[in-house]
């Protein structure tokens, strides 16, 4: 099997996910992998992936039995450790909330209009656009937190504290609306690629890691956490940008020149749906720490203390979904699911950056981005 089955298979094995059941017996090769889920799941059974190999390795019989135990046990709200799981779910509410300005919260309540008169500017055809463009570069403060601890403390090559940076806009980027509005887009992903790292590094035990399986950590999560840091910015008309000041539609994105129209798309579809599992602020904290903490990213070192920190956060996240969701059985397992959907995002992002690199913008695309996207899948 190659790689990216197998961290298929083991993603399913670990985090006991359940797929919906498919009857059409799809036929699944390299190019198809991802549009079946169910059928995946039961070729990689098929050709003899083992579970218990996969959940267990080569361990004692005395311990796996143990394991077996526990993987067999849900985690119960009276557990022994709940005091502890809750407290992790506090500590990173708090610093979520403390390094992400735009919280779910908030945008819920710019989108239903309950800010009074701070009503977005809509922008929604070119002229608009133009109109918009100052909102869309403004900047809010930095936190004297995130001054304090640069990114490149972590590594990229040096490439991560983006502000030393020059800005890189060359006549060749200024040409059209949509490229100034690219770049715009870049400067805002970069601050949020800043905002990601100093959320990882509150992660109780990330700072332990190894130095460089904390860089592989944040190459590898940070796009899937930022796509699910936009999904409450969005609704099915548009989205919030720039802090919330200006809101952009669907439809005008669309309308876009190839391949600015095709970016926006798929993560309108992901949002949409992801949306309707109503997580708060408090349960996005317990799943991007999940989501950072991946274990089967290319070129780990050190895999077991990864995955041992993974698993913690994982327990805290279904007890804080058994707490806030008691209605929902199924949540954490839908929740869950959508890590395998974020990885296909990222790809086909990924490689419409990589058109747009080899054909329009070239040195345009800012040195921190290109460093994360450099043989990412």
């Amino acid at each position: 099997a190659c790689e990216g089955c197998k961290g298929f298979f083991r993603r399913t094995i670990r985090l006991k996910l359940v797929y919906d059941h498919c009857h059409l017996h799809c036929r699944i090769h390299k190019k198809s992998r991802n549009k079946c889920q169910y059928c995946r799941f039961q070729k990689c059974l098929n050709v003899g992936m083992s579970h218990n190999a996969i959940r267990f390795g080569r361990m004692p019989q005395a311990e796996k039995e143990k394991l077996l135990a526990e993987f067999s046990s849900d985690v119960e709200l009276l557990h022994p450790e709940a005091a502890d799981l809750r407290a992790l779910s506090r500590h990173l509410y708090d610093a979520y909330l403390k390094y992400f300005p735009l919280t779910k919260a908030k945008a819920r309540a710019i989108l239903s209009g309950k800010t009074g008169d701070n009503v977005p500017f809509v922008i929604h055809d070119m002229k608009s656009l133009l109109e918009g463009e100052q909102l869309i570069n403004l900047k809010v403060p930095a936190p004297d937190q995130l001054q304090q601890t640069p990114m490149n403390t972590i590594g990229f090559n040096g490439l991560s504290d983006y502000s030393a940076l020059p800005s890189g806009i060359g006549p060749m980027c200024m040409d059209t609306a949509e490229m100034r509005f690219f770049h715009s887009c870049q400067s805002r992903s970069a601050e949020a690629v800043r905002e990601v790292t100093e959320f990882a590094k509150s992660i109780p035990g990330f700072i332990d890691l190894d130095l460089n399986d904390q860089v592989t950590l944040l190459k590898y999560g940070v796009i899937e956490v930022l796509i699910i840091m936009m999904a409450p910015l969005m609704n099915k008309d548009g989205t919030l940008i720039s802090y919330g000041h200006i809101f952009m539609t669907r439809e005008f994105l669309k309308s876009l020149r190839k391949p600015f129209c095709q970016m926006m798309e798929p993560k309108f579809e992901f949002s949409v749906k992801f949306n309707t599992l109503e997580l708060d602020d408090s349960d996005m904290a317990l799943f991007l720490a999940v989501i950072i903490l991946s274990g089967d990213r290319p070129g780990l070192l050190n895999v077991k203390p990864i995955e041992q920190l993974q698993e913690t956060v994982l327990h805290s996240l279904e007890l804080q979904l058994k707490v806030n969701h008691p209605e929902s059985l199924q949540l954490f397992a839908k929740l869950l699911q959508k890590m395998t959907d974020l990885r296909q995002i990222v790809t086909d992002h990924v490689h419409l950056i990589q058109l747009l690199k080899q054909t329009e913008v070239d040195m345009c695309l800012h040195p921190l981005l290109q460093e994360i996207m450099k043989d990412l899948y």
